[in-house]
């Protein structure tokens, strides 16, 4: 028996439930398809799949073998690459996951920017507050805020970029209600707050005082930057915003910078990445771009990053 052939056969068929759709991948015959799952399964003593005339699915053993048979034929493909192709041209596709506000306003450029350079490279970017199991869901890199102590040690993060929260306005705001001098001078004030579940209600300011515990008013609240922006720009509240979406209004002056001595601690967003012995080209090559495209634009808050590039 053909042991990487049948491992490649039993990742088709998980992948895509079926085994007609596996053979037709594969360029195997639905009885060849059935021959070596067959052959496998005699072999490991195990049954990997729980089939009816509908429907296939993983056994508790299949799901087992799956992952770590997987695992196995990224080695074996990211061998041959790297191999084959050390001064090939980065081909094939990256899958991402990026929290909202990092993924809609500052990836797509940097996405742009990478493909102009790899055009034999395709990219997919989901984006969510959601922690994705990179593993799982075969998610090549996650862009997360922070990461606080990795789940799972085959897991390795970079430091892409540090921001702060800041307190933003629009000029029409602030001519009908003036400038804040402090955050006393926030209440009765019309605020609109940033959240997404938990998250967003309170936050740790750096001030001239010291760390602050500051909440945030109910009055006015949204579970989307696009959302935080549209109403702080239409001068419905002043706002604590992400640096880096509120910098362009800044600059073109549709909004202000406020109380500059009162922000948030300072906060990452990492990189996060399955950790192999060896990395795909195409990814090893756009992470490298990445970090290169993002050096620079950080704002100046310094810190180690707290987990290890190991690549």
């Amino acid at each position: 028996m053909d042991m990487l052939l049948a491992m490649k056969v039993a990742a088709e068929i998980a992948h895509r439930g079926s085994f007609t759709a596996a053979g037709r991948a594969l360029g195997l015959s639905p009885p060849s398809v059935s021959r070596i799952v067959s052959e496998l399964e005699a072999d490991l003593g195990v049954r990997l799949f729980n089939r009816s005339t509908r429907h296939v699915a993983l056994t508790e053993e299949g799901q087992a073998f799956f992952q770590r048979g997987e695992a196995i034929l990224e080695e074996i493909d990211a061998l041959r690459e790297v191999t084959r192709a050390q001064h090939r041209v980065p081909s094939g596709q990256i899958t991402l996951s990026s929290s909202v506000a990092f993924g809609n306003e500052l990836l797509p450029p940097a996405i742009a920017g990478f493909l102009a350079r790899h055009p034999e490279v395709q990219v997919q970017l989901g984006v969510s507050n959601r922690t994705v199991d990179l593993i799982q869901e075969h998610v090549d890199i996650a862009f997360r805020i922070g990461v606080g102590g990795l789940p799972d040690s085959t897991l390795k993060a970079v430091r892409v970029l540090d921001y702060r929260l800041i307190f933003v306005a629009s000029p029409g705001y602030l001519s009908a209600h003036g400038y804040p001098a402090d955050l006393e001078e926030l209440k009765g004030r019309p605020v609109v707050k940033l959240f997404t579940g938990s998250w967003g209600h309170v936050h740790t300011l750096q001030t001239p005082d010291g760390p602050v515990e500051y909440r945030l008013p109910d009055a006015f609240g949204v579970d989307a930057f696009r959302a935080q922006l549209g109403a702080v720009l239409a001068g419905h509240g002043l706002s604590l915003m992400h640096d880096y979406v509120a910098a362009p209004e800044i600059a073109a002056g549709r909004l202000v910078h406020v109380l500059p001595g009162f922000q948030t601690v300072p906060q990452s967003v990492f990189a996060v990445y399955a950790h192999r012995h060896l990395m795909a080209t195409r990814i090893r090559v756009f992470l490298d771009f990445i970090l290169e495209w993002f050096k620079g634009r950080n704002t100046p808050l310094g810190g180690p990053a707290v987990a290890e590039d190991s690549r």
